[in-house]
């Protein structure tokens, strides 16, 4: 290898001829986690952006769903192929007194996109129930996608009986598969992330404008939320939520509260729980010294490989720490500054941190380090 080398040269170069090498240390022992301040809801949970549970209460306890059901109305509709902005016929329903309707009637001829948004910002029922009637030509049908959907998801404790979330026989969810909906309608439907945050829509229902409010009161005071769905049926409120804080994102979803401000107060406390408990760390310091390797350019002289700089990423206070490096070959001698390999910090499944590693300063005659009794984790999480 020499020094004048692309980058991207010496980093195919560092990774065509990796040394794996993985360690498991032990985080510091924290003190048992208190549970959050979960008022009313039966079933609730809050996961990481990578979907590891952090707390759950009846995780998988099979729970009427209400309108949290049209996040996956939505998502079925958007995976029709039916154009956002082609115009959809209105079939007029008879529901149940009292039911959240957008109004819609016969003559109107709303955009896939309006209707979609009548369903997630106001949760209009008569608008759900249209957006499943133009994309698979009968409720039905679009049930049936939805199912098959869901078993894609691995959703094991859920079944949807229509597209509104109504209360009916056979329509049922738990607080974990909501949790996996919601991820991955966020990360995966831009759309559904954009709506879900709206605060209101204007649009043309029965020959006027209408201004329709977010039934999502919790955006108004809770710091970083994201959404992203209300429901409301006789057996209880129910909430999915999302926020972000300092590039952490959690999930959240309640069932069965007892109150409308109590399905939001429950998933405040939830997520402040998550954030409380869910902090930076620092796993790495600059100039850390995490190997020697031969120098290119001096008979029996190694360098030093460092982190280029100090490494802190967030991480949940229980649990293992484990670290794995990869590297060039011990026998490949290396000029300054040029890349060595790579460290990745994970707890559990989720990827926690990750630096490269490159060559610093060159010594003489320096002794070999071993890079499993070097300090890769700082005081603030144990060695």
């Amino acid at each position: 290898m020499t020094g004048n080398r692309s980058s991207y040269g010496l980093l195919r170069g560092v990774f065509a001829c990796a040394l794996a090498l993985a360690c498991v240390t032990p985080a510091r022992v924290a003190h048992a986690l208190s549970d959050p301040w979960i008022e009313e809801a039966p079933a609730a949970m809050v996961c990481d952006q990578a979907g590891n549970e952090l707390w759950s209460r009846n995780a998988e306890e099979e729970l009427a769903p209400a309108s949290i059901t049209k996040v996956m109305t939505a998502m079925v509709a958007l995976d029709s192929g039916y154009g956002l902005d082609d115009r959809c016929f209105i079939t007029e329903h008879e529901f149940s007194l009292g039911a959240q309707l957008a109004g819609y009637v016969a003559t109107d001829t709303p955009t896939m996109r309006e209707l979609l948004q009548a369903t997630l910002i106001y949760s209009g029922n008569d608008a759900a129930l249209n957006v499943a009637i133009n994309v698979a030509g009968s409720e039905e049908a679009f049930v049936n996608l939805m199912n098959q959907k869901t078993q894609e998801l691995g959703m094991t404790h859920t079944h949807w009986a229509n597209p509104h979330g109504l209360e009916e026989e056979g329509h049922y969810t738990c607080v974990r598969d909501l949790v996996i909906m919601g991820r991955y309608a966020m990360e995966h439907y831009p759309f559904i992330a954009e709506t879900v945050h709206m605060r209101g829509v204007e649009l043309l229902i029965n020959g006027s404008y209408l201004w329709l409010e977010s039934t999502d009161d919790l955006m108004e005071t809770y710091e970083g939320l994201l959404g992203i769905k209300t429901g409301a049926v006789e057996s209880g409120y129910t909430f999915l939520g999302a926020s972000q804080r300092s590039g952490v994102s959690l999930y959240t979803a309640v069932l069965g509260c007892n109150t409308d401000e109590g399905r939001f107060a429950d998933t405040a406390a939830l997520m402040d729980w998550g954030y409380e408990n869910f902090a930076g760390r620092t796993f790495g310091r600059e100039g850390w010294v995490v190997r020697m390797a031969p120098y290119a350019l001096g008979f029996a002289a190694r360098t030093q490989v460092t982190l280029p700089s100090d490494q802190v990423a967030h991480s949940w206070p229980t649990g293992s720490i484990t670290y794995r490096t990869i590297s060039v070959s011990p026998d490949v001698a290396l000029d300054r500054a040029m890349p060595f390999g790579a460290i990745w910090w994970r707890q559990s499944s989720r990827l926690c941190g990750a630096s490269l590693t490159h060559v610093d300063e060159t010594l003489t005659q320096a002794p070999a380090l071993n890079i499993l009794s070097q300090p890769l984790f700082s005081d603030q999480t144990g060695a």
